[in-house]
């Protein structure tokens, strides 16, 4: 029987000039994903393919168009600006000094990169422990001197969608830190967006990299977030590495300028120079894929592969770029420990600290507060210094 609408015979002259509606389809949603047109190296497209398989997972691939290069060993990647399937290439290692002095050709387009430092609770799941923290920058692009001959300064723009993003994650203790040039120019800025930049709970300490430099060498960093300077960055994550020896790649994120949420780009950042082919990591695969399911909507699958990460961990499993072995009983290889995870070997059913960044937003919605702001020095303003303030 047909059910259909039935339409007069009779034609209505004034709904003529109107075209007919488009019938009803049916649209699915897939996972996408676009890659690099060069191999990856090995094992990461199989742990790649395992870890979808294991999640139920049927993900779209499109290799993208590769442009010439123009530095050596430089990524010549067209970037697909606008289109809805991230670059994902974990494997591919930026290093933190390349966003020096305006930053290397080669660096995806983006309005900021934020990478993640996450390590798990040993002996302590069920507890505040382990490591949780994202380091974020500007791209250089976005940072331009307010006159000539002063200092670069992050736009308004990429420093709102910087705070915004870490006040989504739910973090708790933000540091920005600068140059003792760029700290006024930053308050100010901070303090003249007043209520758009609100987040009830959330202490926000603008510091040098001089006053930074004690908290960040004496063990797990103090603050959940950091926003560091382009310049500042490659000290930065070789004081934060070091401080919580975790060797391996840190997953990193690169954030469109079309949209604070959208997202370019999924890589890695790993110490060297330039850019590097990394060699598997199982914790920056498993973690990088976490970030982009979470981004792409995909959030309880999100979670489950994170969750699957802490329990494995949790049940004594480790890799030698995660941190110290103790008190870890078994220390295997990456693909060893993709094929634990992806076979449910973990026999720990503790509960496990969840990631703030794959955190609910309604836990850090808006607040009606300004962040409270903290100018943090440890030394005697100068004349000048106290002149425009």
């Amino acid at each position: 029987m047909d059910h259909r609408p039935q339409i007069s015979e009779r034609p209505a002259p004034a709904l003529e000039a109107i075209p007919p509606r488009p019938a009803l389809s049916l649209v699915t949603s897939r996972f996408a994903l676009a890659v690099p047109p060069e191999p990856a190296p090995q094992g990461w497209a199989e742990g790649l393919e395992r870890l979808l398989g294991w999640l139920g997972i049927d993900a779209d691939m499109t290799a993208l168009a590769q442009t010439p290069r123009r530095l050596p060993r430089m990524a010549g990647w067209a970037l697909p600006g606008g289109a809805s399937a991230p670059l994902f290439a974990p494997w591919t290692g930026w290093s933190p000094v390349a966003f020096q002095h305006g930053g290397l050709p080669g660096l995806p387009k983006a309005l900021f990169a934020a990478s993640y430092l996450i390590d798990h609770p040993r002996g302590q799941a069920g507890a505040r422990g382990g490591v949780d923290c994202v380091l974020m920058s500007p791209h250089p692009t976005h940072c331009l001197p307010e006159d000539a001959g002063g200092p670069p300064l992050p736009s308004s723009r990429a420093l709102a969608a910087m705070i915004h993003a870490a006040q989504r994650e739910g973090r708790e203790r933000l540091a920005i830190i600068l140059t003792a040039r760029q700290r006024n120019a930053v308050a100010k800025s901070l303090l003249a967006a007043g209520k758009g930049l609100k987040r009830d709970g959330m202490t926000l300490d603008i510091l040098t990299l001089e006053d930074a430099l004690g908290p960040l060498t004496a063990g797990p960093p103090v603050w959940d977030a950091i926003i560091a300077m382009p310049d500042l960055r490659g000290t930065v994550f070789t004081l934060l590495a070091a401080s919580t020896n975790v060797r391996g790649a840190w997953p990193m994120l690169w954030h469109g300028a079309a949209g604070e949420r959208a997202l370019v780009a999924v890589t890695g950042e790993a110490p060297g120079e330039g850019v590097s082919r990394l060699p598997l990591d199982a914790a920056a695969l498993i973690h990088a894929l976490a970030l982009t399911l979470h981004h792409g909507g995909a959030a309880r699958a999100a979670a489950r592969l994170h969750d699957g990460w802490a329990r494995l961990r949790d049940s004594g499993v480790t890799t030698p770029r995660c941190g110290d072995a103790a008190p870890y009983v078994k220390a295997v290889d990456d693909a060893a420990f993709l094929d634990l995870l992806c076979s449910d070997a973990a026999v720990s059913k503790r509960a496990q600290q969840p990631w703030r960044a794959l955190g609910n937003e309604k836990i850090a919605r808006d607040g009606s507060q300004m962040p409270h702001l903290r100018v943090v020095t440890t030394y005697p303003a100068t004349p000048s210094e106290m002149k425009g303030r």
